[in-house]
């Protein structure tokens, strides 16, 4: 970790003209102070997106937008002299998906304009990972290249999340883990709060020097891949993710330590997530932010954290507002990419229409986030929907179905 450990920056962005963004991504790195200290000349250096989607254009909101990648790329290279890397895997399993990833975001063409080299995770080799604070996940695979490269630059999406409710520089580094590796934590945490604290066990481990987020155009309501688009207009940078999420779900209408993967970073020291003890630099919060930013329907938890005693809602809520997987058979193409990334194999298609064992669906949202046809449905318990509802009904959480 770099100096400032409590600074975020926010520049404002308000589309993706190359030249904007590189303004306000230069911007955002000078406002945080010491960069150069921390890059030097010759240095390699990673650039670690976020590439959920291999068929999803920029449009959609769903990876790193190419301007921001671009910006990055043309910044590190002229003014630092770096040798810059591009890597993720992708959050598909279908053979060659981040290659398809590293093309739709087109990637593949700054890698051949700038000559940065792409790196693609499921193809790199291993490193084993152990961590002896683990809550749930004590040991697991990484990329090789998160070791060996001098410095990583997390570039994550700012967007909504239906298990974790947000998702942006701590989890982004849950993509260092590669293919399969990703299936085999789900499976250990399937629940939202469990899922929360392996992730941090992960990003504990492959924490980056830096993380610049691209939330010019954001995801509200069911994503990170099933939302919709919503301008944010920001480049948000800071030398600490968690301080960084805390500001950025700040401006779309969370209150951080609602947010468990904050809150459990915050707790086991990973950085700051009390605003308060955050130098925000740049544009301040109030004059950034977007209050009706659309919350995930999984924002039933909020509601009912408010007014159920934490150890009543520790024994009722995973098993009563928790969510199983339902098709929405009207969008369903029969691709089978959900039925590829179950990790428990709870989907099949036995007559070619892809069905869900209730009973062995774990809710863990993954064939949520590879549908690109917003043909996964996650329902929710009688319990949760009356939740859910109330919680519209008081204005406690802004949600949408």
């Amino acid at each position: 970790m770099g100096a400032n450990m409590s600074t975020v920056s926010i520049s404002c962005c308000e589309n993706y003209d190359l030249k904007e963004v590189a303004i306000a991504t230069k911007r955002s790195l000078d406002l945080l102070g010491n960069v150069g200290s921390l890059i030097k000349p010759g240095m390699k250096v990673l650039l670690k997106v976020n590439l959920l989607s291999a068929s999803l254009g920029p449009e959609r909101a769903v990876n790193t937008h190419p301007s921001v990648i671009r910006a990055l790329v043309d910044i590190l290279q002229s003014e630092y002299g770096c040798e810059v890397y591009i890597g993720d895997s992708c959050g598909s399993l279908r053979t060659g998906s981040t290659y398809q990833a590293f093309r739709v975001t087109q990637i593949d063409k700054i890698a051949e304009e700038t000559g940065a080299k792409i790196v693609n995770f499921d193809k790199d080799e291993t490193l084993d990972i152990i961590n002896e604070r683990s809550a749930f996940v004590k040991s697991f695979k990484i990329a090789k290249t998160i070791k060996t490269v001098d410095v990583i630059i997390s570039v994550p999406k700012l967007k909504t999340h239906g298990l974790t409710r947000y998702t942006g520089a701590i989890k982004n580094m849950f993509g260092a883990i590669p293919a399969n590796g990703k299936k085999n934590v789900h499976l250990l945490a399937p629940k939202a709060k469990l899922m929360a604290k392996a992730l941090v066990d992960v990003f504990e481990m492959v924490q980056p020097h830096i993380t610049i987020m691209d939330g010019v155009i954001g995801m509200e309501g069911n994503g990170p891949n099933a939302g919709d688009p919503r301008k944010v207009g920001v480049i948000i940078a800071s030398y600490d993710c968690v301080a960084l999420d805390a500001v950025a779900s700040s401006i779309i209408g969370f209150n951080p330590m609602m947010v468990p993967i904050i809150k459990y970073a915050y707790e086991r020291g990973l950085g700051t997530a009390d605003l308060n003890a955050i130098n925000v630099v740049g544009e301040k919060i109030d004059a950034v932010a977007v209050p009706d930013f659309k919350k995930p329907s999984s924002s039933a938890q909020d509601f009912a954290s408010k007014y159920i005693p934490d150890f009543l809602l520790a024994k009722m809520f995973d098993n009563s507002c928790s969510s199983v997987s339902t098709i929405y058979e009207q969008n369903c193409t029969r691709c089978y990419e959900c039925i590829r990334n179950c990790p428990a194999k709870a989907m099949s298609a036995p007559n070619g229409k892809v069905i869900v064992d209730e009973d062995a669906c774990i809710g863990c949202f993954c064939c949520d986030e590879v549908c690109n046809y917003k043909a996964i449905v996650m329902k929710r318990s009688l319990l949760g929907r009356t939740f859910l509802r109330m919680a519209e009904f008081l204005g406690v959480e802004r949600t949408k179905e």
